[in-house]
């Protein structure tokens, strides 16, 4: 509980291997970052098998933000499996890598610095038990990112307790006990509403300001209500303070949303962008299709290219341009200027959105 209750911060497990259960030297190799929560989801979600865990640093941040913010890199696994000695503790030398791991981590500089052979796991560590099984061999559903109950019980959780302490703080600065309950109330309400509400109405580009707005303008009407019927100390200063903070929780969800769900690109960027495939220069390796989280790439065994067939979805992640080995994909702004492929590969995005995290080859 306390690992989730502070998932939005970094926690470091310690590095290096982790044996689950008893591993022999024919027992899967899986590596993950050192984000406290994951890996104990990992030994949760392989008790009873027998898995050579590596542990890589991501700093103590989950892996798919780590990737992508310059924090778990090739360099990460590399050092990990020089480090750890488990290339004396197996007689065969493949590794399962994150998938979430693919927008910073390059499976063949792992496999020319380390003579292994990585290979990608599914999106979500609950489905390795059946990866496993399949020789991990992943399915096409399991590549793909989901946000279902548990997952949204989560961020709810997650966001909700600090948005309370903070209401009630505001409302006692401002008011007394009626307000503070009254301001906590609001901005709960609003928090449990918007992860509820996520993939079913528009929460990314100008149509967010709109669902938003609509959420922020119910709670409030909500929480005046419901303290106008238990106490009479309500004012139209206390309508305000309501409004105020309504429109600071629904602001920071606008900004923050994309960094804590699997399914809008960054609210941040500065830019707009789109994918773009050169048909010409694809060889259908087909390595983007394997590491997409949102589906938007397919195979074509027809013509043996990749196809784009879903591009509304893209999350502008950037792992299907950093894993191709021909620079076939590459992201196109609004404005018509290109982002090449080894920008993409080289820099990493800050938290403004930008790419000034420069990453060594």
């Amino acid at each position: 509980m306390r690992d989730l209750l502070l998932r939005l911060f970094p926690h470091r497990h310690p590095t290096g291997l982790v044996e689950i259960g008893a591993p022999g030297r024919e027992s899967p190799v899986i590596v993950t970052g050192n984000y406290t929560l994951t890996v104990r989801r990992m030994k949760r979600a392989l008790r009873g098998r027998d898995v050579h865990l590596l542990v890589a640093d991501s700093g103590g941040i989950n892996v798919w933000c780590a990737a992508g913010g310059g924090h778990f890199t090739h360099h990460d696994v590399v050092s990990v499996i020089r480090t750890s000695g488990i290339s004396d503790l197996v007689d065969h030398r493949r590794v399962m890598l994150p998938q979430l791991g693919a927008t910073g981590i390059e499976r063949r500089y792992v496999a020319d610095k380390t003579g292994w052979d990585p290979h990608w796991g599914p999106a979500h560590l609950e489905d390795l038990p059946h990866v496993l099984d399949r020789a991990g061999r992943v399915p096409v559903a399991d590549r793909k990112v989901r946000f279902g109950l548990r997952d949204r019980a989560e961020m709810i959780t997650v966001w909700a307790l600090p948005m309370a302490l903070i209401g009630g703080g505001i409302g006692l600065a401002f008011g007394g006990p009626a307000q503070a309950a009254a301001v906590a109330l609001t901005m709960v309400a609003i928090t449990c509403a918007v992860f509820a509400l996520v993939g079913r109405v528009p929460l990314s580009g100008p149509g967010r300001f709109v669902t938003l707005g609509v959420v922020a303008s119910v709670a409030v009407g909500g929480a005046w209500v419901a303290m106008e019927a238990v106490t009479t100390t309500f004012s139209s200063r206390d309508a305000v303070l309501l409004g105020v903070a309504a429109t600071a929780t629904a602001g920071l969800l606008a900004v923050d949303l994309p960094g804590t769900t699997p399914w809008y690109p960054s609210a941040m960027a500065k830019d707009a962008f789109t994918v773009e495939l050169l048909s010409e220069s694809c060889t259908g390796a087909a390595d983007c299709v394997t590491v997409c989280p949102r589906g938007v790439l397919r195979m074509n065994g027809v013509i043996r290219k990749v196809e784009i067939v879903d591009p509304d979805s893209c999350i502008q992640c950037g792992a299907c341009i950093v894993q191709c080995p021909e620079n076939a994909l590459r992201f196109r702004r609004a404005d018509g200027r290109v982002v090449e492929p080894e920008t993409i590969r080289t820099t990493r995005l800050n938290l403004l959105g930008s790419r000034t995290i420069e990453v060594s080859h």
